[in-house]
């Protein structure tokens, strides 16, 4: 459908509904004659400046500037910075621009193997952002790995503790038994020595008797 800019233009203006049409019927009746022919860019121009006051879009700016991976995924933090690239045009107009924006917002573990892949010369935003979704998940895959090798590690060593405390209370019910055990063993052989030297007769310190003639 081939329509010159001024007809775009007077197209958009039947869908505007409700609060938008109040303001276009506003704007179109205080707009000067000498302003010429409205184009698509003028009323988008217009409308986007009454949609989105200078204060507002300062703002967008720098919340877009501020925007941080922080402890979001990739693919989170690339939706997010997607949308608010919108309210920064000037800034990410070129795209080398608009991938160090993005590289800056990443963790900083991140950040150098998403450095490095933009030097290559069709390396483009939607390029480098699944490169980067593409690093994270080899990071967290890593970080599993480590985690299960080191729970592995924590319950095999447990389990050495307790089998050496284990043989510590039994060592030491063993050596609280024994003293028991051992005297009443001497106090038997003693008695059993006594006994018989009791009826073996006299001890060695009496003298023998003879009969008399």
């Amino acid at each position: 459908m081939g329509l010159s800019i001024c007809e775009k233009a007077e197209l958009t203006t039947y869908q505007l509904k409700n609060v938008a049409q109040a303001w276009y019927v506003q704007w179109r009746d205080n707009r000067p004659l000498r302003g010429g022919p409205m184009t698509w860019e003028i009323l988008k121009m217009n409308f986007l400046d009454w949609l989105f006051p200078r204060e507002m879009k300062e703002e967008k700016v720098v919340e877009f500037i501020n925007r941080h991976q922080g402890g979001r995924s990739i693919h989170e933090y690339s939706l997010e910075f997607i949308k608010f690239s919108k309210y920064a045009s000037s800034l990410v107009f070129n795209p080398r621009h608009q991938m160090s924006y993005f590289v800056m917002g990443v963790v900083e573990e991140l950040q150098e193997k998403c450095y490095s892949v933009m030097l290559h010369d069709n390396m483009n935003i939607s390029h480098l952002m699944v490169h980067a979704r593409t690093v994270e998940d080899a990071r967290d895959k890593r970080k599993n790995r480590y985690a299960k090798r080191a729970r592995s590690f924590d319950g095999g060593s447990s389990n050495n503790r307790l089998e050496i405390q284990e043989k510590r209370r039994f060592k030491k019910r063993v050596s609280n038994q024994v003293p028991y055990k051992f005297p009443k063993a001497r106090d038997d052989k003693g008695n059993k020595l006594r006994a018989k030297k009791g009826q073996s007769g006299n001890s060695p310190n009496e003298k023998p008797t003879y009969a008399k003639c």
